[in-house]
């Protein structure tokens, strides 16, 4: 019989190795420390925004014969009204892992989550698949176990909230030989270091590279990895090649080996780009998670 109890500390490795499978099914070699896991459970410093409204975490085991077979984080949102309007007061399953051949296991630990969530008086209950690396949200379809659980539990992802996550090798970008590599410029983005391409007087395109994965260090399985956290495609081949040559260079030359992107499902143009370079499709998620039923 599956037991559910609270996390103790004692389970920190095997929570660890269960995590460490469900990121590698996304992105091959990923995989974080426990002393990231354990820091995510307390605070997630990359949910700068949303982290702040938390009010109270829970993370909850699954336990078959003395072996941990699932797990799930659980979060409270405040309902004051600095909190956005669709997590105040809400409830949220921010992550749930599970061993493939323990599906009974893994539908008495999302009931006996919810029935948490519910003690807290969360007016609105979501799902995620919020583990700490900058590629697993959502429900990937490598992850087709949680999924199917998360349909049993009542649970429905959001109309039209999907998205496609490539990756590359930086041998596959452009190199940036045109005379249009002239007219890219290199600052300070939103998100990570920004590359503009104009004709000096209108932006023609833009690209933003997040070069550190690790998070300062913090997951070093990461390393040699770079995401492309924006982008904005220019017309024109040659335009595209400097603009996106550019930024490879600088890439490079900071020693990045692999690319990733996520990408909408609208996103046609930018989905045939990267398949022409080689890109490889890692993963189609589904977003915005939400029960709306009670089976």
């Amino acid at each position: 019989m599956p037991h559910i109890r609270p996390f103790r500390r004692s389970d920190r490795q095997q929570v660890t190795d269960l995590v460490n499978a469900h990121i590698s099914a996304v992105v091959p070699g990923w995989a974080v420390s426990t002393a990231t896991l354990l820091a995510q459970l307390e605070a997630d410093p990359g949910q700068y925004v949303t982290d702040p409204w938390v009010q109270t975490r829970e993370t909850l085991v699954v336990v078959v014969d003395s072996r941990v077979v699932g797990a799930a984080h659980l979060r409270c949102y405040r309902s004051s009204p600095d909190v956005g309007p669709d997590y105040r007061g809400s409830g949220e399953v921010a992550w749930m892992v599970c061993w493939p051949n323990h599906a009974d296991a893994a539908a008495s630990l999302l009931g006996a989550a919810l029935r948490v969530i519910e003690s807290w008086g969360a007016r609105r209950v979501f799902a995620d698949g919020d583990l700490p690396t900058p590629a697993t949200f959502g429900i990937p379809d490598c992850w087709p176990h949680l999924e199917e659980s998360l349909l049993g539990a009542g649970f429905r992802p959001g109309e039209d909230a999907v998205e496609v996550l490539f990756a590359g090798g930086i041998d596959t970008m452009p190199v940036s030989d045109s005379p249009a590599s002239e007219h890219v410029r290199r600052s300070v983005g939103q998100h990570g270091v920004r590359f503009t391409l104009d004709d000096g007087a209108t932006e023609l395109g833009c690209v933003e590279t997040i070069d550190d994965c690790t998070r300062g260090g913090a997951l070093l399985r990461l390393a040699g990895w770079a995401e492309v956290a924006e982008l904005d495609l220019p017309p024109g081949e040659a335009a595209r090649s400097a603009l996106l040559g550019s930024a490879a260079d600088w890439l490079r030359t900071g020693g990045v080996a692999n690319l990733f992107i996520a990408l909408g499902r609208e996103d046609v143009e930018e989905i045939e780009y990267f398949g022409g370079l080689g890109w490889r499709r890692l993963a189609t998620v589904r977003r915005g998670w939400e029960r709306t039923t009670r089976p």
